[in-house]
């Protein structure tokens, strides 16, 4: 089997794992009922890594097999390093974050009473499903397993390109989540869910602003967006970024002008991130370690 092959095989295994990191532990739940009926102290809203350990072990156990099997079939190579570049030049980092002011305080005035009706008008036991598993895809261990995935996967089947994507998305995620939590502590924007309208503020827990759930799923979606090749990947992490932050509205724990910010913060650190790593693999179309290694 050609190492293309592999890469594909394992990314096909990984997406099938976030599917099952997404629903887990309903598996374990309807394979109860329909068995056994024991009580097992979770049901199908407990979360992976919230509720119950020594269920987690079991699909800890899965993803430890998947880490194995890629390990194993992999042929590894020494990539060569290269050094990092600028990313932004000043006038356009400052551009950047001038329109993505305006997009904020357009979205605040004229946006956020209008969609929070909305989602209140549009409330349901369907919709809250749907908030409760792009949640799930944006919280707890999932991105830290995609950026996992990725290294993983771009070092045992030598593609240059993946193991870039890891570092440019851990380098995101961590830069835009410490702006996220400073902004919170600083801003001090009370949530939708306490009704007090968009225009009102407190501090200590009033944490609305900017999301977290939106700022991560941006800031590696957003690597894959910029810095990508694959159109069918960039519009996935897109829509999947997009579906997290519309989550968050509709479940009124964050104001659409939140989530236009936090969107915007990821986008922008992403940018960062991948235009620091990405020279690495630019003169290179194939994007492998033994192309990099020929130059």
């Amino acid at each position: 089997m050609s190492i293309d092959a592999k890469r594909r095989y394992a990314a096909a295994a990984f997406i099938t794992l976030l599917i099952l990191a997404v629903f887990w532990p309903s598996p374990i739940v309807s394979s109860n009922r329909l068995c056994c009926n024991e009580p097992l102290g979770v049901d199908e809203l407990s979360f992976l890594g919230r509720e119950a350990p020594s269920w987690d072990v079991v699909f800890w156990f899965i993803a430890g097999l998947l880490a194995l099997a890629i390990v194993h079939s992999g042929e590894p190579a020494r990539p060569k390093i290269s050094v990092m570049k600028p990313a932004l030049k000043p006038i356009r980092a400052l551009i950047a974050v001038a329109v993505a002011a305006i997009a904020v305080a357009i979205t605040w005035i004229y946006a956020d009473a209008p969609m929070m009706a909305w989602s209140v008008a549009i409330h349901s036991e369907t919709v809250e499903s749907l908030i409760r598993l792009t949640n799930r895809l944006s919280g707890g261990m999932n991105p830290p397993m995609i950026v996992i995935f990725f290294l993983l996967a771009g070092i045992a089947y030598r593609h240059a390109r993946w193991v870039v994507y890891a570092a440019a998305m851990a380098i995101a995620g961590i830069g835009a989540g410490a702006i996220a939590h400073l902004l919170k502590f600083v801003v001090g924007r009370t949530r939708p869910e306490l009704w007090l309208g968009p225009y009102h503020y407190a501090g200590g827990g009033a944490v609305s602003f900017p999301s977290g759930h939106t700022v991560g799923a941006f800031a590696l979606a957003g690597v894959l967006i910029i810095a990508s090749r694959s159109w069918p990947m960039r519009i996935i992490a897109f829509l999947l970024a997009i579906g997290v932050g519309l989550s968050r509205v509709l479940a009124f724990r964050h104001w659409p002008s939140d989530v236009v910010a936090s969107a915007l913060i990821g986008l922008l650190a992403a940018s960062v991130a991948a235009a620091s790593v990405t020279p690495v693999t630019r003169e290179n179309d194939g994007g492998t370690y033994d192309a990099i290694q020929q130059d």
